[in-house]
């Protein structure tokens, strides 16, 4: 017979604390007693909507620009551009080489990709003087 384990607890960082983050996770919270401590790690994956509003803007800077053929290019450039890159040695050239990092939802959890968007839109806004994720750069 096998061990049925516990499913986990979702919980989401909000303006006034820890909450739960769906009704399930809210049911067992709401029967653990005053004082319990948990355990927390952080969840691959990321909100949607941020990952929306990332792409959403790299794509108003290629249109404003012509700089880039593509969001990919310039999504890449910005990676670049915030460290977000390993360096390696190619035996095949012979040389050492560097590659983006990725930000894939596998890859980055919350937090961390919304780091490296902050820090990809302060760079973006003093290299090319503009901010194409502010409303105004929608209209």
């Amino acid at each position: 017979m096998g061990h049925d384990t516990a499913p986990d607890i979702l919980l989401q960082k909000c303006p006034a604390g820890i909450a739960a983050y769906d009704k399930f996770s809210a049911g067992i919270l709401d029967g653990l007693v005053m004082g319990q401590v948990l355990t927390c790690k952080l969840r691959k994956g990321r909100a949607l909507d941020r990952n929306a509003a990332y792409w959403a803007g790299l794509g108003v800077a290629v249109k404003a620009t012509d700089a880039w053929p593509t969001t990919r290019h310039l999504h890449d450039d910005l990676k670049r551009l915030c460290g977000y890159v390993d360096v390696y040695h190619n035996p095949l050239t012979g040389r050492d080489e560097v590659r983006v990092q990725s930000t894939a939802f596998d890859k980055m959890h919350e937090s961390e990709f919304a780091q490296y968007f902050r820090l990809a839109q302060m760079k973006f806004i003093a290299k090319m003087g503009f901010d194409p994720w502010s409303r105004q750069a929608d209209e």
